[in-house]
This record gives structure tokens, C-alpha cells and sequence, in this order.
């Protein structure tokens, strides 16, 4: 009988002595999970805290190599931690209606894109900054001046990549004439035109340019037809389209009349051969340096400009090898010049300078 007793009482024992091992496996395995999700919890948030979450509103849908472009700056994002999503607005009472939402889904960044939604946003800036403080709005592609403090207009200037453009043609033509084509007979556009007019300048080898305006941003027939008159009209062997959606219709003009032809926004080499040069607009760039700086805890102004000198860029590496080894040395100077201060592109043209 006690044989049996004190074999009961070491089998007790020892389950006592497992349930104990186990209970401390168990506590070391949530503290070992709290630590985790303490640590992934972490990587989601800013340097001051704040969810590193960001939105993309815009009334231009994916699909285009300028939207796909500014997206793809915020894809690079998320390697780094931040929860991105674009949203496509078509109506414009949809406007207000989303860019509420994403604030009260905790978004602390927001990014609109075309002055119609960036307006928008820009009337709500005092009601979203009471009730959200932590939110900062970003205006895509505009130079808006205001005073709201949680809201801040970003500019890529298309006048530098311009200038470094019509440097190019000016080099390239055989001619001694080039065209520019834009949309819309607007300061944003003129900023374009007149770049590419500086860079030619620039050159100083009389290159002459002749410029016009399709009025449509959207229709390639009138940019084909618009490029078609212009080919006829004038000994133009470049052109420099600007044209926004409306630009394969140019591009395709050139091609058919076998002269050249130069790509905006982003690379457009690959729609066909005659773009040999593309004067990019690197808003991924944009994008990617100011959640950088959100991530950092920066404080941002009301107006800022990516430039060469902020780590902006005017041209595709893709692009380099179509012009001769000689005026690669030669560009390779100019962006050095634009970069150090030495060159100024707004030379006889000091109406567009920016004031930030």
C-alpha cells in the first residue's frame, strides 16, 4: 500500500513538473509574439509616430505613362513600410467625398493630383486639420500659393528637362528648325514650350523653333493632324510633343514622315523608334522623397520644387546612347552647370522662376 502511495505521488510529480515546463514555453512564446508585433507595429510608424499610410487621388486613371509613373513612386514605398492605395475619382462630387474618407481611414498622407481635386482638398484644408491633425495634404503638379499650413503644392518643373531638351534638338537637327506641340494655351504648358525655346537659345547655333497648340489634350487625331500641318508647313526634322494624351497622334505623325520626335513626362521610346529623347517629369521621385521625409518627421512649407539640384531628373537612361558621344559630354556639362548654379535656364525668361 505505501508502494503504491509513492508511486502515486511521483506520477503527481511529474505531471506537476510538465505543466509547470510547459507553462513557461507558453509564456515565452507570447512574450516572444508580443515582441514581434511590437516590432512590425513599429516599422508602420513615422519617426514622430504618426500611421505611414498614403493615399493617391486623382482624376486621371491609371493606364498612362505619366499616372503610371507618379504611382509607381508610391509602389516603391511600400518596401519601406508604408500601406499605399490610389484612388480614381471620375465625378466631381466625389472629390470631397474620398478625400474625407481616406482621412478617417487614418492616412496621414494624401497626394492629390490635377487642380480640380487639389482645389478641393485645399477647401477642406481647415476642417481636415482640426479634425485631423496628423493628416498633410501634398498637391500634386501644381504651384498653387496659399497659407494652410497641413497642405503643401509640389512642383516637378518641366522647365529645366525643357531647357536640356531643346539643347538637344538644337544639336540633333539637320534642318536648323524644330517644333514644340502642346495642348492647352496655359501657363503650365508654356512652361514647356518656353523651356525647350531657352535651351535652343542656349545653344547658340540659330536653330529657329515653331511652335503650336492641338486645344485638345486628350485626342490624338488633332495632335496627328496638328504635327501633319506643321511637317508640311514648315523643314522641321524634331519635334518635341507635349501633348499629354493626345501625344501618340504627334508621335505617330513624325513617324510616318520619318523625322524625329521628342518624348514628355516619362520614357516614351518604347511607342516607336522616331523618339529618340524623352524630357522626363520625375514625380515618382517626388513622391517616393517626400514619404521619406514624412517618414523622417520633417516639417514641410507650403510650395516645394523637385530640381536637378534636389535629385530630380530630365532625361531616361535609355535615351543616352541615341545621341553621339559628343553631346553626351556636352549634356553631361550642362546638368552639372544647371545643378551647380552656373547655368541658369531662366535666363531672358525670369517671369517663370519660382519663388520656393
Amino acid at each position: 500500500m505505501k508502494k503504491k502511495l509513492i508511486g502515486m505521488m511521483l506520477v503527481l510529480a511529474m505531471m506537476a513538473s510538465l505543466l509547470t515546463a510547459c507553462g513557461k514555453s507558453n509564456s515565452s512564446s507570447d512574450s516572444n509574439s508580443t515582441k514581434k508585433a511590437k516590432n512590425e507595429s513599429s516599422e508602420n510608424l513615422t519617426s514622430d509616430g504618426k500611421a505611414k499610410k498614403a493615399c493617391y487621388i486623382t482624376n486621371s486613371p491609371l493606364g498612362n505613362d505619366f499616372t503610371d509613373s507618379i504611382w509607381s513612386g508610391f509602389q516603391a514605398m511600400k518596401d519601406k513600410g508604408w500601406e499605399v492605395k490610389s484612388i480614381e475619382v471620375s465625378e466631381e462630387g466625389e472629390y470631397a467625398e474620398q478625400i474625407r474618407a481616406m482621412a478617417a481611414e487614418g492616412y496621414t498622407a494624401i497626394f492629390t493630383m490635377f487642380d480640380e481635386v487639389s482645389d478641393v482638398a485645399l477647401e477642406l484644408a481647415d476642417e481636415l486639420k482640426e479634425e485631423y491633425p496628423d493628416l498633410h495634404i501634398f498637391m500634386l503638379d501644381t504651384y498653387m500659393e496659399h497659407d494652410k499650413t497641413n497642405c503643401t503644392s509640389v512642383s516637378v518643373d518641366p522647365f529645366e528637362s525643357s531647357f536640356v531638351a531643346g539643347f538637344v534638338a538644337a544639336n540633333m537637327t539637320q534642318t536648323g528648325t524644330v517644333g514644340w506641340i502642346g495642348h492647352s494655351d496655359i501657363l503650365k504648358i508654356w512652361r514647356f514650350r518656353d523651356g525647350f525655346k531657352a535651351g535652343v537659345t542656349y545653344a547658340n547655333n540659330g536653330t529657329q523653333v515653331v511652335t503650336a497648340f492641338t486645344g485638345d489634350y486628350k485626342d490624338p487625331v488633332k495632335g496627328q493632324e496638328t504635327a501633319k500641318a506643321m511637317i508640311d508647313e514648315y523643314p522641321v526634322d524634331i519635334i518635341y510633343q507635349c501633348d499629354y494624351l493626345g501625344g501618340s497622334g504627334v508621335i505617330s505623325a513624325c513617324a510616318d514622315a520619318g523625322i524625329q520626335c521628342i518624348g514628355v513626362d516619362d520614357w516614351q521610346g518604347g511607342i516607336d523608334k522616331c523618339v529618340f529623347w524623352s524630357a522626363i517629369k520625375a514625380m515618382n521621385v517626388a513622391v517616393e522623397s517626400i514619404l521619406q521625409d514624412v517618414d523622417d518627421g520633417r516639417e514641410f512649407p507650403t510650395a516645394i520644387n523637385f530640381d536637378l539640384s534636389s535629385g530630380g531628373r530630365v532625361y531616361d537612361d535609355r535615351d543616352w546612347n541615341n545621341i553621339p558621344k559628343d553631346l553626351q559630354d556636352k549634356v553631361t556639362e550642362l546638368i552639372n552647370g544647371i545643378k551647380s548654379g552656373d547655368v541658369d535656364v531662366y535666363a531672358g525668361f525670369d517671369e517663370y522662376r519660382l519663388q520656393y
